[in-house]
């Protein structure tokens, strides 16, 4: 854990060593942020925090690059990221930063860049060049009501007609029926596994550096955890589809 009563701290914390890092990875101090939280340390919490978000600024300035053309969204887009990063240094549960924080920073700006993109209506479709191709993917968000619209009987302002390509609502849900499904696996690292490769979309080289597993090791856990997954899914859609009153097989017989 870091001293912040070390009279070298300053100097150390922008020291780096021969091969161009830090002395004082960013990982020791998300871990030093947690630990001064938690021992409601705000100050602590504070000054290292602005240090980390001085070294990320460049890496968030380099994924804006695409937005130097809208400067007020380029610094929402900064603000989101630095808003995130803060949040999750903060939060004992997010692991994967602590694991790879370079590659969980670089996902980290993609994702909030893409957002801020999808957001005002400025993502489209690409050729294989790389050209954009037709409209954009969704409806800027200065034509997109609130999620609460005006009733229709209300005489403050006209009703919108325009629907959001981005439904927060149902976001929410999705989000929550995949963490509802993927409790079916009981083992934490076969969750992670799924998450990394089936929502992040990572590497199977990369996953296995991340759980510290081989490769093989991986891939087998995914295989047997997808088959597991489908087969839970399965259960319930029978379930489900069973008529109100057809006998549950297994089940206790009431007695007449």
């Amino acid at each position: 854990m870091i001293d912040l009563n070390d009279p070298t701290l300053a100097e150390r914390l922008q020291r780096r060593t021969a091969e161009g890092r830090y002395e004082i990875s960013e990982t020791e101090l998300v871990l030093t942020i947690r630990t001064l939280k938690a021992s409601h340390e705000m100050s602590g919490v504070q000054y290292l925090a602005e240090v980390l978000l001085q070294r990320c600024a460049p890496v968030f300035q380099r994924h804006t690059q695409g937005l130097r053309h809208r400067p007020d969204l380029r610094e929402d887009a900064i603000a989101n990221m630095a808003e995130h990063l803060l949040r999750e240094a903060q939060d004992a549960q997010e692991v994967f930063m602590t694991q790879n924080f370079g590659y969980y920073l670089r996902c980290l700006c993609v994702d909030e860049f893409n957002r801020m993109l999808r957001q005002e209506g400025l993502q489209y479709r690409r050729d294989e060049k790389g050209r954009p191709l037709g409209r954009p993917q969704h409806v800027p968000r200065a034509l997109v009501e609130p999620l609460r619209p005006i009733p229709p009987d209300d005489e403050t302002g006209p009703v919108a007609d325009v629907a959001d390509g981005y439904d927060q609502y149902e976001q929410l849900h999705a989000e929550e029926e995949s963490r509802r499904i993927l409790l079916y696996l009981r083992d934490p690292l076969d969750r992670m596994i799924m998450v990394l490769r089936g929502i992040e979309g990572m590497k199977w080289d990369d996953i296995a550096v991340v759980c510290k597993k081989t490769e093989r090791t991986v891939r087998l856990r995914y295989e047997r955890a997808r088959t597991r997954l489908r087969e839970c899914l399965d259960a319930e859609q029978y379930t489900m589809n069973l008529p109100v009153n057809a006998p549950m097989t297994g089940g206790v017989q009431q007695q007449g």
